[in-house]
């Protein structure tokens, strides 16, 4: 029924909207399971199920009532747990508007934190859910990111793509929220993208305090409230009280909002378990404020939903102010800046990031997986991945026993992709492989433990690539050969002394064979014979060379200072610049005597990041460099024995490689340490940088300023500091340097010339937000370690996006290994043998577009996204428009018809029709794209032009070639 379905509002009165609703955490002080059955009650009383009996049952009392959910992770495991007469009961209060789907994400996912491409995936699988059980009646209209800890503009430019008519959300800075209501900016236009012009536009309110009802007005069972008591006769007797304190905010809430509208969440955390208790006093409530009108009274209060809510702000014909930044960092007070979370967990957050599409792209190719079946093999990832983006996982802000169940649902749906991926490996002819996902430690059973063994290279990138391979051997030499029987140069460089020390390590590998797999088809594969050998090849293996010299790849030169070994300067074809980078650590407030604290002093803990004072330099305590015909290394270690690195140069490459090894970080002297890497260059940046806005976007900074309202300084480190998904730079009129990470980190510009990315943090006490326990990993009896990757680009400001966006993608979608046993095995008969020595799946697409997502859509469809991967104006060439044909893509399918869908992929393209907003505007550019639904549909269907920024989704007919 849609907006049919909304109750009628009553004009000249100020119509509240009561909105009954829950917020269900998809994991955080209880596992994702534990919070459905209700387990563990002793930690958190909630169970969700409960709450989805309880509600079906009340709504189905009174057709007046209504109830929105969120979660599609946890309403789809209750749904299909039911019988066929709840199913149908389910159905029609959807149909009729009184159960709405609100969000319609698996998840309610982080937007700090979470890469484009996941959030993109997450959303997809819960709305594509709906949309199939349901259809246009389960369509969420609006999206709620009632609690997420600050507010990215690529997230709401998604939502935009999406066909969402609106947003709403409550978590914005203190002093923010403080003007807004002020200036009655509560609700505006955000404009989120220029180049997407309106199609980017989303209507975005922020709700009052909270998402918490008014104060007094919590009926749940976990509230201690009073009820509406409205028995005349009984002492205890308070409609009159409770109608008056009722209106009474109402009224003042409506001040700081521009319609005679106002909506009021009716409900919090796990609300509803008993859900007779909440409508048997809202139905109270609606009778007793509304019977005032007899009397005088302008506030009338109904039944409603986000939905018709927003269509009642549209119909009001008003016209609204726009927006144009975004929401991040958030601080809740003036000592509280919710910036640690970007960093927390870091081993989880680069295991997230590394479950990319390499699963789906193989098992759409070869269609290996059974579409009727839920779930098939490839569902198992995409479910832990979708669970994996809630804002208490990928940020890191959840108890120990979930981060662990989290990241056990990321490793069991890694095994079944890889079987998944076997059988389509085996489709294509490759022999059985085997997938070392110990890489990280420098490990790997199948490379240790035989002389011979063929390592497949497999590109999910849509060009051809150029990677470097790293594999840990126990011989003293080696011969890598490709496909044709030449053999690829290569090279042993030693495993550093801190990774061979690294606890739980069992490892005997004391060397990485280095070579690079050169042209690797766009996915697609190419595969090496390597023969390892106990002889010593003095050529292959790395030498020492003096420490004053500069060591230079041929396209970047690194200059060390002769007295402390630290990097003095780089130096490349296009810039010149004095840069040093050290490890520095901040300490942080908090006591692990658990002492009270001060607001000046919150504990830093998973949410805060609150550091003492500014950080402290780890002093170099050696350094070596290594040559090799490769690769050159600078190896560092450090008077702190729990931090190291190695900074490598690849022949050819324009980028210097770090790689950063964090841990055990020592707590023992009671004190929290968040360690960082700084990068000091004489660059004239003066108070600006850019961080990526989920890794896709490009945002500039300012130091100690917001858009939107004058910043009181209170934290000029943590308030500085912003969620870095990719990457982070800033420039001057002759050099632009850039840093990219491997995961997602808090990083910051403190001062003119300078960056700084968080890589590791161990607090000694909680801070005070919900989670109970400092943030304090272990592993193997010690803090956990953390090892992981920076890249350094430093170049002319013109070419900085065309190097940036290029390693990026080789960064998030970098190649797959996998290997298989090659004993007893000549390298001519393995190039006589029956195995592909390589395989293309995809014509090359032109170097600015991305095959963002290629999977199996359903039976005989596929679903696929191109994406223009650069913003107007970023470069002379890539930022213009590109046409792709969609038959000529494939090699292994054949596409026979295509239809253009949303961004979410639930419903095709032209079924979407936004609300459109009056609003002021002073944005420069408005961009030149048709609106959705009304694109032209007189041209190819196969041929796609693809302007600055945008992502096309189509579904497709397909034969198997």
């Amino acid at each position: 029924m849609g907006h049919k379905a909304c109750p009628a509002v009553k004009p000249g009165m100020l119509n509240v909207h009561l909105v009954p609703h829950t917020h269900d955490d998809v994991g955080w002080l209880k596992t994702v399971d534990q919070y459905f059955y209700g387990a563990k009650n002793d930690i958190q009383r909630a169970g969700v199920q409960y709450i989805l009996d309880s509600v079906v049952d009340e709504l189905v009392k009174d057709p007046a009532r209504r109830f929105i959910y969120v979660e599609t992770a946890f309403f789809w495991r209750w749904y299909r747990e039911q019988d066929e007469a709840t199913k149908a009961t389910v159905q029609t209060l959807v149909n009729e508007g009184r159960l709405e789907f609100i969000g319609g994400g698996w998840s309610m996912n982080d937007e700090a934190c979470a890469h484009y491409n996941a959030v993109i995936d997450q959303m997809s699988l819960g709305m594509r859910t709906l949309y199939d059980n349901f259809g246009t009646c389960g369509i969420p209209r609006v999206a709620w990111q009632i609690d997420p800890f600050g507010h990215t503009k690529e997230q709401v430019n998604l939502f935009a793509q999406m066909g969402f008519d609106g947003l709403f959300f409550a978590r914005i800075d203190y002093d923010d929220r403080k003007k807004r209501i002020e200036d009655r900016n509560m609700e505006f236009v955000w404009q989120a993208s220029h180049d997407q012009g309106s199609d980017g536009n989303l209507f975005t309110g922020v709700l009052y305090k909270h998402y918490s009802p008014p104060p007094g007005h919590c009926y749940d069972v976990n509230c201690n409230d009073q009820p509406i008591m409205d028995d005349s006769r009984l002492k205890d007797y308070n409609v009159n009280d409770k109608v008056a304190d009722f209106i009474e905010f109402s009224k003042n809430k409506s001040k700081a909002y521009r319609s005679s509208h106002i909506m009021m969440t009716m409900g919090d955390d796990f609300n509803y378990q008993a859900a007779h208790m909440w409508f048997k006093n809202l139905d109270k409530l609606i009778k007793y404020v509304n019977a005032r009108q007899a009397e005088g009274e302008t506030v009338n209060l109904l039944y409603s939903t986000p939905s018709c809510y927003l269509k009642a702000l549209h119909d009001s014909g008003l016209t609204w102010p726009s927006y144009q930044d975004d929401f991040v960092p958030y601080a809740s007070d003036p000592w509280a800046y919710w910036t640690g979370y970007f960093t927390s967990r870091a081993a989880q957050k680069g295991y997230i990031r590394k479950s990319n599409n390499v699963c789906k792209q193989l098992t759409a190719l070869f269609q290996t997986e059974d579409m009727t079946s839920h779930p098939n093999r490839v569902d198992i990832l995409r479910n832990a991945m979708a669970i994996n983006q809630h804002h208490d996982a990928v940020t890191g802000t959840e108890k120990q026993p979930v981060a662990d169940d989290y990241v056990m649902r990321l490793s069991e749906g890694t095994e079944s992709c890889q079987q998944a991926v076997n059988d389509a490996f085996s489709l294509a002819g490759l022999p059985k492989q085997s997938f070392c996902n110990q890489l990280n430690t420098s490990s790997c059973d199948v490379t240790e433990g035989h002389d011979q063994f063929v390592v497949t290279v497999y590109n999910p990138l849509p060009r051809a690539v150029g990677h470097w391979v790293r594999v840990p051997v126990t011989g003293l030499s080696a011969t890598v050969a490709d496909g044709d029987g030449t053999v690829v140069e290569s090279q042993l460089s030693p495993i550093p002394e801190e990774v061979l020390r690294l606890p739980g390590r069992t490892s005997t590998a004391t060397y990485e064979l280095v070579f690079r797999a050169d042209d690797l088809p766009p996915l697609g594969f190419r595969s090496y014979f390597v023969s390892v050998s106990a002889s010593i090849a003095v050529s292959q293996h790395m030498h020492k060379a003096p420490r004053q010299a500069p060591l230079s790849n041929g396209h970047v030169t690194l200059d060390l200072d002769p007295a402390s070994g630290r990097l003095a300067r780089i130096r490349t074809d296009s810039a010149d610049v004095a840069v040093n980078q050290t490890f520095m650590w901040y300490h942080g407030y908090g006591s692990d005597k658990n002492d009270p604290w001060e607001p000046q002093h919150r504990p830093t803990g998973a949410y805060v990041f609150n550091p003492v004072a500014d950080a402290i330099p780890i002093q170099p305590k050696d350094v070596v460099i290594l040559e090799g015909p490769l690769v050159k290394e600078i190896r560092h270690s450090f008077a702190e024995t729990w931090v190291s690195q190695v900074t490598r140069l690849y022949t050819g490459e324009p980028y210097a490689e770090i790689e950063w090894q964090v841990g055990p970080i020592p707590t023992e002297d009671g004190v929290a340490k968040e360690v960082i890497s700084r990068f000091t260059s004489d660059i004239s940046s003066n108070d600006l940088f850019y961080t990526d806005s989920n890794g896709r976007q490009m945002m500039e900074r300012q130091r100690d300023r917001r858009s939107s309202w004058p910043l009181n300084v209170t934290e000029p480190v943590s308030g500085n500091y912003y969620p870095v998904n990719s990457r982070i730079y800033i420039r001057d009129a002759a050099s632009q340097l850039t840093v990219l990470s491997d995961r997602s980190q808090g990083g910051a510009s403190l001062a003119s010339g300078q960056l700084e990315l968080m890589l590791h943090r161990r607090t000694v006490q909680d801070d005070g937000f919900g989670v109970g326990e400092p943030l304090n990993e272990t592993a193997y009896g010690a803090g956990l370690v953390v090892r992981g990757r920076h890249w350094v680009l430093l170049s002319d400001p013109a070419e900085g996006a065309r190097l940036h966006r290029d390693l990026a993608q080789r960064v998030f979608m970098a190649p797959q290994l996998s290997f298989s046993v090659a004993e007893d095995t000549t390298v001519e008969e393995w190039l006589s043998g029956p195995a592909p020595k390589q395989f293309t799946g995809l014509n090359a697409l032109p170097v600015n577009v991305h095959l963002l997502t290629l999977e199996t859509y359903k039976t005989g469809q596929l679903l696929i996204r191109l994406e223009h991967q650069y913003e107007a104006g970023e470069d002379p060439e890539l930022s213009q428009p590109v046409e792709v044909n969609l038959q000529d893509l494939f090699t292994t399918l054949d596409i026979t018809a295509v239809e253009e869908y949303g961004l979410s992929a639930d419903r095709p393209l032209m079924e979407i029709n936004r609300f459109d907003w009056n609003y002021n505007t002073t944005a420069s550019r408005q961009g030149g794209k048709q609106e959705a639904g009304q694109r032209d549909t007189t041209a190819d269907l196969f041929m796609v032009t693809l302007n600055p920024m945008e992502i096309h989704t189509f579904v497709a007919d397909f034969q198997t070639l």
